[in-house]
């Protein structure tokens, strides 16, 4: 098991409301050179060889897996190590049904690993980032509710 201290939460930055799977999103990751080793994806998601984040959650709110939570991820350039990589699908409005699943993920995500930060990829110095669309911080000082304005119609 290896020792987190940091969750990250990113969006897949496509227009709200579009779906998108994770083939696509490993798609991506590939192009960019990204990579998986053998050995985990014989764990888990085999036919994924390149996607970076361990949790996806598509716009009905299922959580797809990406990489397995003992596989380093590939979402935080210098802080993949200790991090676990959660990508809602959309930019900067997300379904109801996604604000619920990212609320139940990073719950037992911290009871897990109760050590761990919880941060929006924007909030990592230096990532140059404006993903997720939303304040990470203010939205876990309310509770994980969604945030006003993000809430896709």
């Amino acid at each position: 098991m290896r020792s987190i201290n940091l969750i990250v939460i990113h969006c897949s930055a496509v227009p709200n409301g579009r779906p998108q799977t994770t083939a696509d999103i490993n798609g991506w990751h590939h192009a960019l050179g990204m990579r998986r080793t053998a050995e985990f994806m014989a764990r888990q998601n085999e036919a994924l060889d390149a996607i970076g984040y361990h949790f996806i959650i598509l716009l009905n709110g299922a959580v797809a897996t990406g990489r397995h939570i003992d596989e380093v991820g590939d979402h935080v350039r210098g802080r993949d190590q200790k991090s676990i990589g959660i990508c809602l699908i959309g930019t900067d409005q997300f379904t109801l049904a996604q604000w619920s699943s990212l609320r139940y993920n990073v719950t037992l995500l911290r009871a897990a690993y109760p050590e761990a930060r919880v941060v929006g990829h924007r909030d990592i110095p230096h990532a140059h980032k404006t993903s997720p669309g939303f304040d990470v911080t203010a939205w876990l000082a309310g509770d994980m509710a969604p945030p006003a304005g993000h809430v896709l119609p």
